[in-house]
């Protein structure tokens, strides 16, 4: 199933969008990536106003529908110095008894980071993550992280008491156990009281022509602690293959002042437990590199682990 397009979205709910931007929409380019049917296009008026639509239909999605809402809710509460994407209008109709909705946000004109491999897009990622606030007024309502990733930072004993699945390598099998001791206090380490967007990768960041690094893509937010988006951020950066001095930036960068070296450890092995556990796992329909993308990640998390431990 293909992304919905600009001109899959029904007249009326065009019309309303161009009624925000001021004038009518004469180009859409559909962006690809991502893993929602919905749509995704960058968008320009006839007076060169530019913004990013996103569409979805709820029977295309009930669930990807839901995130629409939810981001929508997010993105309209962030204070004006996170580096993100400003909402211009959340609008919903109804097309012949289906449910539509549409985000209408500011267009940054970027590209996604780590593209050279190089690692010399890292430290503005982290200084964009850094501008993440303390969660207060509506974003005090979201989820906490820490009982979530509890149950997943859970898979090393779930794994050690069924056996260990074929998708954990010799070498890391023979120190599970370690593992499972270290991610046992994961949950309560990423507990804390700041906005965490929780879906750090490339591909929901974007670097401008300033070089400043915007985050976007928010249905999965919520509280916890400030250096937990960009720890996961330097995984997803090993994961690409960039060269990149992880823990020189641990040592280094501000938003990890502070942290303990054990609170590192343990959300590296509950993350390598929680994607080496989900790889085990047949393959979701319609998903096929599903599994083999989250064995890379854990396999990834623990082989940095194994690097810190001197294994």
């Amino acid at each position: 199933m293909g992304r919905t397009t600009w001109t899959d979205v029904p007249l009326v709910l065009r019309t309303r969008v161009e009624g925000v931007l001021g004038g009518p929409v004469v180009d859409a380019a559909s962006q690809a990536g991502g893993y929602s049917p919905g749509g995704a296009d960058r968008v320009t008026t006839a007076d060169g106003t530019r913004a990013f639509v996103k569409t979805l239909s709820r029977s295309r999605n009930a669930d990807g529908y839901g995130f629409h809402e939810r981001e929508a809710r997010v993105v309209a509460a962030l204070p004006s110095g996170v580096q993100a994407p400003r909402l211009r209008a959340s609008l919903t109709t109804v097309v012949d008894g289906d449910e539509w909705i549409a985000l209408v946000l500011d267009d940054v004109d970027g590209h996604h980071p780590g593209a050279a491999l190089d690692g010399s897009d890292v430290t503005a990622v982290l200084d964009a993550l850094d501008t993440l606030p303390e969660a207060t007024g509506t974003l005090a309502d979201l989820p906490r992280a820490a009982p979530d990733l509890a149950t997943e930072f859970a898979a090393w004993d779930r794994m050690l008491a069924t056996g260990l699945p074929d998708v954990v390598p010799a070498d890391v099998a023979a120190v599970a156990p370690r593992f499972a001791e270290a991610a046992q206090t994961g949950a309560a380490a990423v507990d804390g009281e700041h906005l965490v967007h929780l879906d750090c990768r490339a591909d929901n960041l974007l670097v401008d022509a300033d070089g400043l690094v915007w985050v976007v893509d928010w249905p999965w937010a919520g509280i916890g602690a400030h250096w937990l988006d960009p720890l996961t951020y330097l995984l997803d950066a090993l994961v690409r293959g960039e060269h990149v001095d992880v823990e020189q930036h641990l040592a280094t960068h501000p938003v990890f002042a502070g942290v303990p070296p054990e609170f590192v450890d343990a959300v590296l092995a509950g993350l390598a437990g929680m994607f080496l556990e989900k790889a085990a796992q047949p393959a979701p329909p319609n998903m096929p590199t599903l599994r083999a993308f989250q064995r890379t990640e854990g396999m990834t998390a623990a082989r940095w682990l194994l690097r810190r431990w001197g294994v």
